[in-house]
């Protein structure tokens, strides 16, 4: 049976504040309502030049990568979704399935849940037992951050994963519209630079799909976070989520500020675009709206280290479970290698330096915003 159709009743007739309940609302509405920004990730604006002389033959084609030091088959990861719940247990256990078969990392939703009940600590913990040979990302919330955690309490986050990174995630919009949320920023890039020196293992900021701007990015620049996950709009909006949750609460002023939001963000294209502006030698992942290999390889064109996927990757589990989500991560995998081998490359090196052609919103974007793309007379 597919994983996700074990919680049937999804949110039609309840709906919790508490943490683990809200998290499996967030999983299900993601599956079964459309829940993509109204933005696009502006990667339609990239158009990779076909070179119909290829250098070597597609086998010969090498996606293999470094995640922050650690050797996988691809630079494609299963970003970070849920915890906290049975449902969370048996989704990120199927999940590992998939990155520990394909050899590629996979993060963790939030641990908050963990670090309030230990007894939920095994949601996030089967990740690592499932998958003992591909790097892991830890994950707490910014609120968290700034609220204030102990020394011991990071090292938790980590040890419970057995993480190889520790994921600090942004939602300032969706604490905003959500009735249990925590919208406040105040001293975080200090209490950020505290936790770094903190945590045992690279923090990485991820953005969960409002995307990065180049003043952001420039904030984070002496922090020391070793990574950013761009998070850009154009993918799964937590704007939308929160009005769907508004709805069935008869929260009509909360669902309609989430309506006017949902188009609130940087696009993905535009925000690795953003980032690298300011930051070229960061570790950058983009994530937010990515949906085959032809976008990883966009994304990689414009600066971008590695591609997360989250949604895409539930919908095929929910549809098919483990075998379909597997199926799904080794076509884009696929993709981007035959991306490579068509654009007269044989590495992903090639990749990087291929040449690429940028139209519409997305030229205007980086002309406005003063921004370049080697390669694209920009």
């Amino acid at each position: 049976m597919p994983i996700c159709k074990l919680y049937v009743p999804v949110v039609a007739h309840r709906m919790s504040a508490g943490i683990s309940t809200r998290k499996d609302d967030h999983i299900v509405l993601s599956v079964k309502e459309d829940v993509s920004s109204r933005l696009s990730t502006l990667l339609e604006d990239v158009i990779l030049v076909h070179n119909t002389i290829p250098a070597c033959s597609l086998g010969e084609v090498d996606v293999s990568a470094e995640f922050l030091g650690e050797s996988v088959n691809a630079p494609v990861m299963i970003s970070g979704m849920t915890g906290g719940s049975a449902l969370a247990e048996k989704i990120n256990a199927a999940l590992a399935t998939v990155a520990q078969r394909l050899g590629i990392p996979i993060g963790v939703g939030s641990q908050r849940a963990a670090l309030e009940d230990k007894s939920l600590a095994r949601t996030f913990s089967v990740v690592r037992e499932v998958a003992p040979d591909v790097p892991v990302v830890a994950n707490i919330g910014a609120s968290q951050v700034v609220q204030g955690l102990s020394q011991a309490q990071i090292l938790e986050l980590v040890e419970m994963v057995g993480a190889n990174a520790l994921a600090i995630h942004l939602n300032p919009l969706q604490e905003a519209l959500q009735p249990e949320g925590e919208p406040s920023a105040r001293g975080f890039l200090d209490r950020l630079r505290e936790l770094v020196k903190q945590s045992p293992v690279p923090v990485i900021l991820k953005q969960t799909g409002e995307g990065f701007s180049k003043e952001a990015a420039a904030l984070v620049g002496g922090t020391g976070v070793r990574g950013i996950d761009v998070g850009g709009a154009g993918g799964t909006s937590f704007a939308v989520i929160e009005g769907l949750r508004a709805r069935l609460r008869g929260l009509d002023d909360l669902e309609e500020m989430s309506r006017t939001f949902s188009a609130w963000g940087v696009p993905t294209a535009a925000s690795i675009l953003e980032v690298r502006a300011v930051l070229p030698d960061i570790f950058l992942i983009a994530s937010g709206g990515l949906r085959n290999g032809v976008e990883v390889a966009k994304a990689l064109r414009l600066g971008a280290d590695f591609a997360g996927f989250a949604r895409p990757v539930l919908q095929a589990l929910y549809q098919g479970g483990v075998e379909a989500a597997e199926r799904y991560v080794r076509r884009v995998i696929s993709e981007l290698r035959v991306s490579i081998f068509l654009t007269g490359g044989c590495s992903l090196k090639d990749l990087r330096s291929a040449p690429v052609v940028l139209k519409g919103l997305l030229r205007e974007w980086v002309t406005q915003r003063g921004l370049t793309c080697p390669g694209a007379g920009l």
